[in-house]
């Protein structure tokens, strides 16, 4: 199978190529071995591929809530003392996603031929992520595997606790400016045609707003499909061009300078850093390979690379807080606690605090956009619905004007 990667080299260049490999596992392990530290790491894609154009909705895949419901069952009886495959075996037999019922399967028929529980995840990295793989492979060398699930349940629950604040936060919005847009749609298509008629009839000299107005009703009613389809055409456009990792940076760099929206984003992100750093750390996954997957599970390509740095100075034998405190992008607050963690040995302690911290951050930042959103909203649909009532009205009383 073969993988393209985008990787740094010894002198932090980065280089790009296919490596052929049986798993995303080993593909990382021969770049490793050639002095690459691995960035982007995808399976080759022949043929038409759209699973990265289409919405999510029209790809049924594995929830991260189905992972942490099995993870959770998986590790009480695990500690009960139930093998492995058994265990495996009688979970999935309750699960009705068909998907990750199959790679259950897959996964319990490995362990059966000797393969260790890590390793047979690893085959499936689209439905368990490398930081559940390494808590896993942890968990097996330590005899403590039962814990490990725990944690990362734990932490896991907090991830998605987290995302769950961002997705409702968004959810006003996104309803407000739907339901404004099905309100102009149905103003142009229905009622402004009706007015044209009376306009027509009484020949009488139109305002620019007015005449505006009816040109864009007739254009919604004789070509408004050309609109579906050009939103379509830019979706699916945009979609391609982020698989650019060039775009992609700039997306999400622009995305973080948004007003209110970019100071959210920003604090999710090292929130995330933090909980996974001090969740991995403390399970005792080695700092360098923990930030990597850090890295690769932001989210977004700008602290992505600024996370790749700091794994990088530690390599070289710097610290964490030096590396955190050389990007800028955290407060010096949290600096200092990590600084405080790595002096005094409760780098894990100190991680967890900054996470909740940052994550208390969040919940204020949420509640000010909600706030501020509101009127906002209701102020861009009164906009929309006043021009067209305007419009339609200011020949009306020209028209009275002229009968008198």
């Amino acid at each position: 199978m073969e993988f393209n990667y985008t990787a740094r080299d010894e002198r932090g260049n980065m280089v790009v190529g296919v490596v052929e490999a049986e798993n995303e596992f080993e593909a990382s392990n021969i770049l490793r071995k050639r002095n690459l530290t691995p960035v982007v790491l995808r399976p080759a894609k022949k043929g038409l591929d759209l699973s990265g154009i289409l919405p999510k909705f029209f790809l049924k895949g594995v929830k991260d809530k189905d992972v942490v419901i099995f993870m959770r069952q998986l590790a009480v009886m695990v500690g009960a003392g139930i093998p492995i495959p058994v265990a495996i075996s009688s979970i999935s037999s309750q699960i009705t996603n068909k998907r990750f019922k199959r790679t259950l399967e897959d996964v319990k028929s490995r362990v059966e031929q000797g393969v260790s529980l890590s390793e047979a995840m690893r085959k499936y990295p689209n439905v368990f992520d490398r930081l559940l793989t390494s808590m896993v492979e942890a968990g097996e060398k330590t005899g403590e595997l039962d814990v490990m699930l725990n944690r990362w349940v734990s932490y896991m629950e907090k991830i998605l606790a987290l995302k769950a604040k961002v997705k409702g936060a968004m959810v006003y919005p996104t309803f407000v400016l739907t339901f404004a847009f099905l309100v102009l749609f149905f103003l142009l298509y229905k009622v402004v045609p009706m007015f044209v008629e009376i306009f027509e009839a009484a020949n009488v000299p139109l305002p620019f707003l007015t005449v505006a107005v009816m040109k864009a009703s007739k254009f919604i009613q004789t070509k408004g499909y050309l609109i579906i389809l050009f939103i379509i055409l830019v979706v699916v456009v945009f979609r391609i061009m982020l698989k650019n990792e060039k775009f992609a940076y700039m997306w999400d760099s622009f995305k973080l300078r948004i007003p209110l929206i970019g100071g959210i984003l920003k604090k999710v992100a090292i929130a995330r850093f933090a909980r996974t750093l001090a969740t991995m750390y403390a399970s005792g996954v080695s700092v360098i390979e923990a930030l990597e997957v850090v890295a690769k599970t932001t989210g977004n390509k700008v602290f992505e690379n600024v996370f790749m740095e700091v794994r990088n100075s530690v390599v070289k034998g710097g610290f964490i807080s030096d590396a955190m405190r050389k990007s800028g992008m955290f407060l010096p607050m949290v600096v200092e606690m990590v600084a405080s963690g790595e002096k005094t040995g409760k780098l894990s302690e100190m991680l967890d605090k900054a996470a909740d911290f940052y994550e208390e951050e969040v919940d204020n930042a949420v509640n000010v956009m909600t706030s501020l959103m509101e009127p906002i909203m209701l102020i861009v649909v009164g906009g929309i619905v006043g021009t067209i009532v305007v419009a339609l009205y200011l020949p009306i009383f020209k028209l009275g004007q002229t009968i008198r």
